[in-house]
């Protein structure tokens, strides 16, 4: 357990791309079409031990993914302020997410209502699809989520 935090959230740059590659990694995040100036993470005492991205697709339409945090840094509000950072700095909208059912209270508290698959814009559906028919999701209820 991590006592005292000194923890910075900022914009990642090149300097942090293994470090947020093995957090990812370690976690099962996910690590498709990675471009670490899409990242923000969060940093103690100048050591990665949290991250989120904002994943473009072609069309416009932005997804809040890739959101891990240290295990030994979990439940210590790290998450929560990374999303809002992502929120603030991250004018487009809607931003959409893929999460797991489970986590849909997480989400809500920000403003993210859960969208029927049907309703998503067509370059979000196949990313839907693409996730929901990856072999880590067949036991999980994924759900899509968006803040306007």
């Amino acid at each position: 357990m991590v006592n005292k935090l000194n923890i910075v959230y900022s914009q990642a740059n090149s300097e942090d791309e293994l470090d947020i590659f093995n957090l990812l990694k370690e976690l099962g995040g996910d690590r498709s079409e990675f471009d670490v100036t899409k990242f923000y993470v969060a940093k103690d005492d100048n050591n990665l031990v949290g991250c989120i991205r904002a994943k473009v697709f072609d069309n416009g339409c932005l997804e809040l993914s890739s959101l891990a945090v240290d295990k030994k840094y979990q439940k210590r509000g790290i998450g929560t302020k990374l999303v809002e950072e992502l929120l603030v700095k991250e004018i487009t909208r809607p931003i959409f997410i893929l999460t797991e059912l489970n986590k849909k209270n997480f989400y809500k508290k920000f403003g993210f209502n859960i969208v029927e698959p049907s309703n998503l814009p067509d370059e979000f559906k196949k990313e839907y699809e693409r996730i929901v028919s990856l072999p880590f999701a067949k036991n999980l209820q994924v759900i899509a989520m968006m803040i306007e």
